[in-house]
């Protein structure tokens, strides 16, 4: 248990508090951008998502409680309280009030982040004390309400048991002009929960149910009646043939008035407003509204750190390096006559093993695969904040959020796709006067879009902004001394300036980008997940920036290659093919060695030459395994194909780190350790012509 003062807590239960405090956060995220999408299209906040976002600030109040997070607790109690005012009708919800949580939401997010660490910052303490201030400027006494029920043709006995807030809801779908009706459905006992949901479920189609009650009446004992208040904009008879019902199912209260519908809009509340007719509950009140029930958990999902997802695939990885020993053993076995019966039946252990080894790895793999909707979301987040931020009217799709991709390949393209966004932002799309007169649409669009390609996933942020000024980006390069004065570059070698340290075409710093720093970054966190960045742009006509990822970076299959006395590893699904060739049909230009594939010309590099590796006796006959990442290809001269196998890559340990080129490190049993290439460098430095991938000028050495 964390003491107060410092707020911070115990490792374990620590992380625990964070987990479950991120999975409510997650939810409350996901409801206020349905509510912001509502307010944009001019149509009403949907009760159940202000009642969702009301029982998550609750249950977060109560978890910060209970480990002793006064400030985490008192914030989302006023949270709580603002809530509870919206879904009472005490409150309008409009621009600035979607903008108050929205800053609740991060500022709680950031106090999780701090937590996770150590304790919660001193400034992120005064973040949540001013948001504290924030809230309760909307605070203060509320006149009661007046009594707007006279009219209803309703039975006392429904009236007297409607809870408040049903109450509420009651006189928002009057002064709405909806009709009113009691509409009377029977069940069988046996099943009544399942008929119950189908005829709600309809109901919600077309209005809203306002309250639920057993209702007494002549059923037979195998059956029990259900009234269900009902707001609508359907006529009475409309409504029962909708429900498939007899007319006389459905009494009318209050006939439907649509003239008088006076719903106030996003537009004439641009703020948490008070309206002067309805009481504050008590707290005892808001309590109730918790859902009583089973303490039987709903979910059978669990929740699974990572880290020990990580140690699982450890040692499966381990099992695997066993299972080739078990191999080798076999076979030695099974090639001695007096052996052969006993290898014949370690053969047959070794097949059984061998399956449920892959139905276990194939099992690991997917449970660390989740889908990218995690991260769009966040990003539909972040242009929601920065339309607000800086009056840009910018448009976001997003596409492909199921594709699925391992959880920490998720976790870090974060950042990444941050820095693209933004600079999609600030940097691309044009101010509305400006794209009006390039005769497009005040409105700009990006548009992030993901797909998987055999076993890659690629991911495209495109927009429709006045593009990239190569002219402009060349002599910046040139001016900061990147590139040298009299050397000619194509349009796709200038592009690749974009992503050199330090060089931004912006003469202002802004808050959003500008400062020369993201693109860099960008590629440099995409290389270290064993992908790709590929940039296109047309003036005038917008950018396209592809990202190419391997879907997970835990146990996957390598071809081991041999240069030399040296073996390596290639992550076979980078590999295309391989092929064994006449050393004649490599030839040169301009520098490179190209091979003809296929009447189409391929660039080949020499693994030896590129790790100043003394390759073996030259032959007749050379290697080459054609490597691929998206659409881009590449050939590797190697002097041996050593079949495949299941590896755990790993990161290399010791006083260097970072070698270019190199993704890692694996165990291959008797053959110790070896190294793994990293194709997405190799394929990145095409445009090298002559300066090998291992620099010893770029190798960074580590402190340790």
């Amino acid at each position: 248990m964390a003491a107060s003062g410092k707020e911070s807590a115990g490792s374990k239960a620590q992380r625990e508090f964070v987990s479950e405090a991120e999975d409510i956060l997650e939810r409350m995220r996901d409801d206020l951008s349905e509510l912001a999408e509502a307010a944009g299209g001019g149509a009403e906040p949907d009760p159940d998502l202000i009642n969702s976002l009301f029982r998550s600030a609750h249950s977060l109040k109560g978890l910060s409680g209970m480990f002793g997070l006064e400030s985490l607790g008192e914030l989302a109690h006023r949270l709580e309280d603002l809530l509870d005012g919206l879904r009472m009708g005490r409150l309008v919800l409009g621009a600035d009030g979607l903008a108050l949580f929205d800053d609740a939401i991060e500022t709680l997010s950031t106090a999780l982040v701090e937590l996770q660490a150590s304790e919660i910052g001193t400034a992120t303490r005064e973040t949540i004390a001013e948001l504290l201030g924030r809230i309760e400027g909307f605070g203060g006494n509320e006149s009661a309400s007046e009594d707007a029920f006279g009219d209803l043709a309703l039975p006392s006995s429904i009236l007297r048991a409607l809870t408040e807030y049903e109450e509420h809801r009651l006189r928002d779908n009057l002064r709405r002009g909806r009709g009113i009706y009691v509409v009377g459905v029977d069940f069988e006992i046996a099943n009544f929960e399942q008929g119950l949901a189908e005829v709600t479920a309809m109901i919600k189609e077309v209005g809203e149910i306002l309250s639920t009650l057993p209702s007494p009446g002549e059923t037979p004992d195998s059956q029990i009646r259900f009234s269900l208040l009902t707001g609508t904009d359907l006529s009475a008879a409309d409504l029962a043939t909708r429900l498939e019902l007899h007319p006389d199912s459905v009494e009318t209260a209050m006939a439907p008035c649509p003239s008088s519908n006076t719903a106030p809009t996003p537009e004439s509340s641009p703020a948490l407003t008070k309206p002067e007719d309805e009481d504050q509950p008590s707290e005892p009140q808001r309590e109730a509204v918790q859902e009583s029930g089973s303490l039987k958990s709903i979910s059978g999902t669990v929740r699974v750190d990572i880290r020990k997802l990580d140690e699982l695939m450890n040692l499966v990885g381990e099992l695997a390096l066993q299972k080739g020993a078990l191999k080798h053993l076999t076979d030695r076995l099974t090639s001695e006559t007096s052996t052969l019966g006993a290898g014949t039946e370690l053969g047959k252990i070794y097949r059984g093993l061998e399956r449920k080894l892959s139905e276990l790895q194939a099992g690991v793999l997917e449970v660390r695969m989740v889908p990218l909707r995690q991260v769009f979301d966040k990003l539909v987040r972040v242009v929601r904040r920065l339309r607000l931020d800086q009056r840009k009217e910018v448009r976001l799709e997003v596409h492909g959020v199921d594709t699925e991709l391992d959880k920490l390949i998720v976790e870090e393209l974060v950042d990444p796709l941050m820095h693209l966004v933004r600079n999609a932002f600030d940097h691309a799309i044009e101010p509305p006067a400006e794209r009006i007169r390039a005769g497009k649409e005040a409105e700009g669009t990006i548009r992030l879009e993901a797909t998987q390609r055999g076993n890659d996933v690629v991911i495209t942020l495109s927009d429709d902004g006045r593009g990239i000024d190569t002219e402009r980006v060349l002599e910046r390069a040139r001016t900061q001394g990147l590139v040298d004065a009299e050397e000619e570059f194509s349009e796709r070698e200038i592009l690749d300036l974009v992503f050199h340290p330090g060089l931004s075409t912006r003469e202002a710093v802004t808050e959003t980008s500008g400062r020369g720093v993201g693109m860099d970054v960008v590629r440099s966190n995409i290389a270290s997940l064993g992908g790709i960045v590929d940039i296109e742009s047309t003036a005038g006509r917008g950018t396209t920036i592809t990202l190419t990822l391997p879907i997970t970076l835990a146990i996957i299959q390598a071809l081991i290659i041999g240069v030399g006395e040296h073996h390596f590893a290639v992550p076979l699904n980078s590999v295309r093919e391989t092929l064994l060739l006449d050393r004649s049909e490599i030839q040169s230009s301009e520098g490179r060695e190209i091979l003809n594939l296929r009447s189409e010309p391929l660039v080949v590099k020499r693994l030896a030459r590129e790790f100043g590796i003394e390759e073996e006796a030259r032959g007749a006959k050379i290697y080459v395994v054609v490597l691929g990442m998206g659409d881009a290809r590449m050939g590797l001269i190697v002097d041996r194909l050593e079949g495949q196998q299941d590896v755990v890559i790993k990161p290399i340990q010791g006083p260097v780190s970072n070698v270019r080129g190199i993704a890692g490190a694996t165990e291959l049993g008797e053959q110790g350790a070896v190294l793994v290439l990293d194709v997405s460098a190799f394929i990145e430095d095409l445009g090298r012509r002559t300066v090998p991938i291992f620099d010893r000028s770029r190798v960074r050495r580590s402190d340790a």
